[in-house]
């Protein structure tokens, strides 16, 4: 039986994208999130919650549509 170059390369294709995608599900499990702050205020910008994401902590305060966006966390 005869391999041709064309099928030989394709089971290698094949191969580095199985591992690539193996290890991309393994990189998603340990590293969920990139750390974000989300603050929120209230109509006299007043800081009345906070959000962190990717920071071990989950924040406090009230939700609200007025909110402004930090990489890292804040706290």
């Amino acid at each position: 039986m005869k391999i041709s170059m064309r099928n030989l390369r394709l089971v290698a294709l094949g191969a580095v994208l199985a591992i690539s995608a193996s290890a991309a599900v393994a990189d998603d499990a340990a590293n969920c999130c990139y750390p974000g702050s989300v603050v929120y205020y209230d109509e006299a910008d007043t800081i009345v919650g906070v959000r962190m994401f990717g920071c071990g902590d989950p924040g406090w305060g009230v939700v609200t549509s007025r909110s402004k966006t930090y990489n890292g966390c804040i706290m």
